[in-house]
C-alpha cells in the first residue's frame, strides 16, 4: 500500500511536470505554463510532505516542503486569473490578496494556534477565487475556454477545498489513512486528464495570451460568411442605435434584441471583431462616447458620475475602471488633459498675427 502511495505521488508530479514543460516550450501556451510550473513545485512539496514518505525525510528537508506547499494558494490563484481575466490590472488585486493569504500561513508555522484561522482562511479564499471564475462565465466569448471552464474549476475544487480541509482538520481529528491515499489518486487523475490534454497533436491550451485577439480571415465557407455578414449588420445597427446605454446589457440580451442566437453572437464578436470577452466589446463604445463628452469644453460642468451614467454604468467604480483598462488614465485625468490641450489650442488660434516687421525686429 505504502509503495502504491508513493507511486502515485511520484506519477502525480511527473505528468504534471510533463505538462508544464510542454506549455512552456511553446511561445503562445507559455503564459499558462510558469503558473503551472509554480503550481507543479508547490503541488510536488505537498504530495511529498503528506504521503508516507514523510517519516524517511530528514526534519529540514520537511519544514522546507511545508513552507513550499504554504504557496499554492497563491500558484493556483496565478493560474486561474492567467486563465480567466484577460486584463492585469484585474488581475493584481487576486494575486495580492493570494500574497497576503500565504504570508498569513506562513506566520502560521511560527504561532501554530492560527492554524485554524490560517485553513479557514485559505479555504475562503478558494471559493472566492472560484466564486469570481463562475460569475464571469457569461461574459466570456473564447469558445474552448467556456468549454473548458466547468472542468477546471471542478479540478480547482478539488484541488484547493481538499488540501484547506485537511489542514483544518490535521492534528484535530484521527484522519483515517484511506484519505491522504483517496486525494493523491484525485491529484492523478487530474494531472493525467490535463496531461492528455496539453499533449494532443494541436493544443488548444492558449487561453490567456496578452497579444490582442486578431479578427479571422473571411471564411472559406460562403454560406457561413454570409451569416456572419448578416450578425455584424444586424449589430452593427444596434449599437448603432444606442442600445450599448442601456444599463446592465448582457449577450443574451442583445442577442434577443437583433433575434440572433446567443451562441453565434459570442462566435461572431470573438472570432470576427477580435474581442475575448463581452464587457470590453460594450465598454469600448461606451468609453469612446465618455471620452467625447469629456473633452467637449461645453460639458466641463458636468460630473464625472453623469457621465458615467450617460454612457451605461450604473456606478462611477465600474466607470473608472473600465476607462483607466482602456485609455490607462482616470476619466478626471483625462479630461484635464484634453481641456488644457483644447484651451491652448483656442489660445493660438485667437492670438494676433505677428507682422514681418515684428518678426525681423532685433531685441
Amino acid at each position: 500500500m505504502i509503495l502504491l502511495d508513493i507511486s502515485i505521488r511520484s506519477a502525480t508530479i511527473a505528468l504534471a511536470l510533463l505538462s508544464a514543460v510542454a506549455l512552456m516550450l511553446d511561445r503562445d501556451t507559455r503564459p499558462i505554463g510558469w503558473p503551472l510550473l509554480a503550481l507543479t513545485v508547490t503541488l510536488a512539496c505537498f504530495l511529498l510532505v503528506s504521503g508516507p514518505v514523510v517519516t524517511t525525510l530528514p526534519a529540514p528537508l520537511v519544514s522546507s516542503l511545508r513552507g513550499g506547499a504554504i504557496f499554492i494558494p497563491l500558484a493556483v490563484c496565478w493560474l486561474v486569473v492567467t486563465v480567466f481575466i484577460d486584463t492585469a490590472r484585474e488581475r493584481w488585486p487576486w494575486l495580492a490578496a493570494a500574497g497576503g493569504a500565504v504570508v498569513f500561513a506562513l506566520a502560521g508555522l511560527w504561532w501554530p494556534q492560527l492554524d485554524v484561522l490560517r485553513a479557514a482562511i485559505m479555504l475562503a479564499f478558494f471559493s472566492a477565487l472560484l466564486a469570481k471564475a463562475v460569475s464571469t462565465a457569461g461574459e466570456d466569448l473564447v469558445d474552448v475556454r467556456r468549454r473548458l471552464r466547468p472542468a477546471f474549476l471542478s479540478a480547482m475544487a478539488v484541488l484547493g477545498g481538499s488540501i484547506s480541509v485537511i489542514e483544518l482538520l490535521d492534528d484535530r481529528v484521527a484522519i483515517p489513512q484511506a484519505v491522504p491515499f483517496v486525494q493523491a489518486v484525485a491529484f492523478l487523475a487530474l494531472a493525467f486528464a490535463h496531461a492528455l490534454w496539453v499533449l494532443k497533436p494541436e493544443p488548444t491550451a492558449c487561453l490567456a495570451c496578452n497579444v490582442p485577439v486578431t479578427p479571422e480571415t473571411p471564411q472559406t465557407d460562403r454560406r457561413a460568411e454570409a451569416v456572419d455578414v448578416s450578425v455584424i449588420s444586424a449589430l452593427t445597427e444596434a449599437l448603432d442605435s444606442g442600445i450599448w446605454r442601456r444599463e446592465g446589457l448582457t449577450i443574451a440580451d442583445l442577442g434577443q434584441q437583433i433575434g440572433v442566437p446567443e451562441h453565434r453572437l459570442r462566435a461572431v464578436i470573438n472570432k470576427r471583431l477580435g474581442f475575448r470577452n463581452f464587457p470590453t466589446f460594450i465598454n469600448s463604445y461606451r468609453i469612446a462616447a465618455a471620452k467625447e463628452v469629456l473633452a467637449d469644453p461645453a460639458n466641463a460642468r458636468r460630473t464625472i458620475l453623469e457621465v458615467a451614467y450617460d454612457s451605461g454604468f450604473a456606478s462611477l467604480g465600474p466607470f473608472n475602471k473600465a476607462f483607466r483598462d482602456q485609455t490607462g488614465e482616470s476619466p478626471s485625468e483625462f479630461r484635464r488633459r484634453a481641456l488644457d490641450s483644447a484651451n491652448s489650442l483656442a489660445v493660438f488660434e485667437n492670438s494676433p498675427p505677428v507682422s514681418e516687421s515684428a518678426r525681423t525686429r532685433p531685441h
